[in-house]
């Protein structure tokens, strides 16, 4: 029967992977990244006490009132956010097996791109051996090159059609919950999984080259430190219905929780806009930067669609794979009568 535990406990930890996520240090929504997003929200709460919006609850406990700003049950109980729940625990079931092995992962890249370095002998030890400044360098340039291709990534998948519609399950969301962050299709996983590997490894490579002896980065439960202060500072609050912006300068250089917000926006003026993950310089670089200059009213998920279409988690996966052989069938007819 011992072949009988085996499986039972296979069977256990694959179901408990999703909840994981909440005690892990490396995930976003790691129990002490929420509380800190609570924390924020409190603040904004209390600062918008004398607001018409939050008047009504006056009559209630302050508690009460505050427990109803943070988590209205017409968000968290909106079949949207349902769908988000149930995603979220069958994607992460599946997500290490079908998924997570076809990423081009950094450790590989790294490997290649040293290999490649290495041809070239003036480059090699070039640097001598890491002092502390040496990896506060790595530590920075690896957030920054990992961000830069999250925003490639991010601009590709707006930009192009095919991997457009598999990106449309994000945006689907008519609410928005700390859980949308994981209503990403497999596919987008993929993609923005490998650019990262890619941009980053290279990096590794470029400094393992360099130096003479292995060069480590700051991190934090396997995180890069910088990543680690930004899911902390309030990361949740960028999936959420709870407005925080920032100063205009600083929304130059950080994408802020309102700034996300707005990308997720049916307006037409937000569409494509704020594409950053941590740092907005890219946005304002390629001009897909938008900065509210006040509170802005918004209604999330897809213009132009039908809500139908991605009502159920089947849909979610299915209904990209449906519409890209569509676009290619369309394509195809166009090409072969116009030449």
């Amino acid at each position: 029967m011992e072949w009988l535990n085996i499986v039972f406990d296979s069977f256990v930890a694959i179901v408990s992977e999703p909840f994981s996520y909440f005690i892990r240090l490396d995930q976003r929504i790691y129990w002490l990244h929420l509380f800190v997003a609570l924390l924020l929200a409190a603040w904004i709460f209390i600062h918008l006490k004398n607001e018409e919006n939050v008047r009504p609850l006056s009559g209630l406990s302050r508690l009460k009132a505050f427990g109803i700003f943070c988590f209205p049950k017409k968000i968290y109980y909106h079949e949207s956010a349902k769908i988000d729940y149930l995603f979220f625990f069958i994607n992460h079931i599946a997500f290490p097996w079908l998924v997570a092995p076809l990423i081009l992962g950094m450790v590989i890249v790294s490997q290649a791109s040293n290999f490649f370095f290495m041809q070239f002998s003036f480059l090699t030890n070039l640097m001598g051996t890491a002092g502390l400044g040496d990896q506060i360098a790595l530590t920075f340039g690896i957030l920054l090159t990992l961000d830069a291709a999250l925003y490639v990534g991010h601009y590709l998948q707006h930009r192009i059609p095919i991997l457009w519609e598999f990106h449309k399950v994000h945006h689907s969301a008519q609410v928005l919950t700390p859980i949308t962050v994981y209503r990403m299709h497999p596919i987008d996983d993929l993609l923005t999984g490998s650019l990262a590997g890619i941009f980053t490894g290279i990096l590794m490579g470029v400094f393992d080259t360099l130096y003479s002896s292995g060069l480590a980065f700051f991190t934090v439960a396997g995180l890069n430190a910088g990543v680690f202060a930004f899911y902390i500072f309030g990361y949740n609050l960028r999936h959420s219905h709870i407005w925080l912006t920032y100063h205009p300068v600083i929304s130059h250089i950080f994408i802020s929780p309102a700034q996300h917000q707005m990308h997720h926006s049916v307006e037409p003026k937000h569409y494509g806009c704020n594409l950053g993950f941590i740092f907005a310089f890219w946005d304002w670089i390629a001009r897909t930067l938008y900065v509210p200059r006040g509170k802005e009213k918004i209604e999330f998920g897809l213009a132009d669609e039908d809500p139908s279409d991605y009502n159920s988690v089947y849909r979610l996966y299915w209904r990209p794979f449906v519409r890209v052989y569509r676009y290619i069938y369309r394509r195809h007819i166009h090409i072969k009568h116009h030449g």
